[in-house]
């Protein structure tokens, strides 16, 4: 596989993508002067950091570097560091919890504080919040949430006279809010005084949330640590309960599928995953699918590193095989990293060349790992591209007979998966995405044989980036002809949410 980079001059360049879509910024102020420490592993004693510490340090450096997503920071925390397969599990809770219910937990503590959260210093609030979150969510015994993020939040403090001003800080406030928590095991419907937690709800003496029907969308906003925005739209389109079970469902941990290569039996993988201590079971709606307990770590299921598997969600697997199938195919994927829905297709057979495109070297080299370990990278000519974010300049002197728009969305379907991302929604954003994504449905049109196929597939649940993007283009290109949309809901079928438009350019 060839990489290109076209030239480009100075004001062309962009700097290299954190994450898988281009969002705005997330609005968090700067109070006080940057974190000055890196990723560490050590406590300011020598010491490898605790879990708790690990987890303080890393939610403070995610909140300070609003680009990076928490999958990165705790990556390069975990390669390099010697927790046991159990602490790395809980500090991955603690990380993703932070973030996920970052709304929530900011509005509880806050009631037990003699200032607005945002105004404690950073590495206080990130404790504040790491023992909120074990309290209320995980159901930490009190003692432990307050003393161990206490000594945490330490291990980070260079400085004397601020580990025991701020300690003592700490430890009152969390021993204010662990008094205040009630543990409710059975289903209390839709209260004013208590919050969602896995194991049912935590009612918080002082929480006093809007009620009735006005006060839906702030209730539910905190109770289930969504934007209110977000919750708006849906009940806009969706039954209260189905708004609801959506609410539920982006706070749990995301199912893992992988997908077997073609010859790979499922019985046999199954059996051979269960001698390592793996179970797993055959899902339902996709073909060569198997759905593999929680918290199971991708690297350490065998098969792995020969390339017998990837990894992809029931949604996305559907969505890709909808591009039909086509002897002889030449294949222009224009948004490929990390190359899930390219390795279904070469997987699947009938392509006889690709044209992979995405916006950096690292996005690329990521794609050519991913089809290097499933050893696909032969099985056509392959060629990877780096373009320019701006679609309209794209220009290759070839058609294509089928073309892949897997666009950059507000991942509003993923939620579960993409932890930061509700904190980025807003409509601003959603527009600029639209825009986004006509350009690149512009650039992939321009680039379609006669008679060739084109499918467009988003993460995303907003019709503003699915059925209106798919009118306007439709509208305006009238030798296109819609042969089926799909759209899935997070949870329908087992999957995620998602949606699709296949189209075929033909003579007008």
């Amino acid at each position: 596989m060839n990489i290109d980079r076209p030239p480009r001059t100075t004001e062309d360049r962009h700097p290299p993508d954190a994450g898988d879509e281009d969002v705005e910024d997330l609005d968090l102020p700067e109070q006080e002067p940057p974190y000055p420490y890196p990723v560490i592993r050590r406590a300011s004693n020598g010491a490898e950091l605790s879990t708790r510490g690990a987890a303080i340090h890393l939610l403070t450096l995610w909140e300070q570097a609003s680009h990076t997503p928490m999958d990165q920071l705790l990556g390069e925390y975990l390669d390099a560091c010697s927790l046991s397969p159990s602490d790395r599990g809980f500090l991955s809770e603690l990380c993703y919890g932070g973030v996920r219910l970052r709304g929530s937990v900011r509005f509880i503590a806050d009631l037990f504080m003699d200032r607005p959260f945002l105004e404690a210093v950073r590495t206080v609030r990130s404790a504040i919040a790491v023992g909120t979150y074990q309290r209320v969510w995980l159901r930490t015994p009190a003692h432990a949430a307050v003393a161990e993020s206490v000594d945490g939040w330490r291990e980070l403090i260079e400085d004397p006279k601020q580990a025991a001003r701020d300690s003592g800080y700490i430890n009152a406030v969390l021993r204010s809010l662990c008094e205040a928590v009630e543990d409710v095991d059975e289903d209390l419907d839709d209260p004013t005084d208590a919050v969602r937690v896995p194991a049912g709800w935590a009612r918080i003496q002082g929480l006093r949330l809007q009620r009735g029907k006005s006060g839906r969308i702030q209730r539910w906003s905190i109770q289930s640590s969504h934007p209110p925005e977000l919750i708006r739209r849906w009940l806009d389109r969706y039954p209260e309960e189905k708004v609801r079970q959506l609410l539920t469902r982006n706070n749990e941990t995301p199912p893992l599928f992988i997908v077997l290569k073609q010859g790979r039996e499922l019985d046999h993988q199954i059996r051979v995953m269960k001698k390592a201590g793996i179970h797993a079971k055959a899902a339902q709606g996709a073909p060569q699918t198997l759905d593999v307990k929680r918290g199971t770590r991708v690297e350490k299921i065998p098969g792995f590193v020969s390339g017998d598997f990837w990894v992809q969600d029931l949604t996305a697997r559907r969505l890709a095989l909808r591009m039909p199938k086509r002897e002889g195919a030449r294949l222009l994927d224009m948004c490929a990293a990390p190359g899930g829905k390219l390795a279904t297709l070469l997987d699947r057979g009938g392509i006889s060349r690709v044209l992979a495109c995405d916006l950096s070297e690292q996005k690329l080299r990521r794609i050519a790992e991913n089809l290097q370990r499933l050893q696909l990278h032969d099985c056509c000519p392959i060629h990877l591209m780096e373009v320019d974010r701006d679609s309209s300049r794209l220009r290759i002197d070839e058609s294509f007979d089928q073309v892949l728009v897997d666009a950059p969305c507000s991942n509003s379907g993923v939620l579960n998966r993409r932890h930061e991302a509700r904190w980025r929604f807003s409509p601003e954003v959603v527009s600029d995405l639209e825009q986004q994504q006509l350009a690149l449905l512009r650039a992939a049109i321009r680039h379609l044989a006669m008679g060739g196929h084109l499918l467009y597939s988003t993460c995303s649940v907003e019709p503003q980036e699915n059925q209106d993007v798919i009118r306007r283009t439709l509208e305006q290109n009238t030798e296109l002809r819609l042969i089926e949309e799909i759209d899935m809901l997070p949870g329908d079928l087992g999957g995620d949410g998602g949606y699709a438009a296949l189209m075929q350019r033909v003579e007008r």
